[in-house]
């Protein structure tokens, strides 16, 4: 896992400004043994298939107001 591979998985989850962001800036939290685990399961893991987007949080705010506090 790197850096390189965190903007990347931003960039496909459509995190506006994806393109600006430098890489080598988030190459330290993978030196960390222990926050390498939880990093390699966001990078293998997410997927725009299973995150929902601020457009669908909306929705499910007007629906079930209770399941997600503001």
């Amino acid at each position: 896992m790197s850096g390189a591979r965190l903007c990347a998985l931003l960039g496909e989850l459509g995190y506006e400004g994806h393109g600006a962001l430098d890489p080598d800036s988030f190459e330290w939290p993978f030196q960390y043994d222990d926050d390498r685990p939880i990093l390699d399961w966001i990078c293998h893991s997410l997927r725009p298939s299973n995150v929902l987007f601020p457009s669908e949080v909306s929705q499910l705010r007007l629906h079930s107001p209770r399941l997600i506090p503001v």
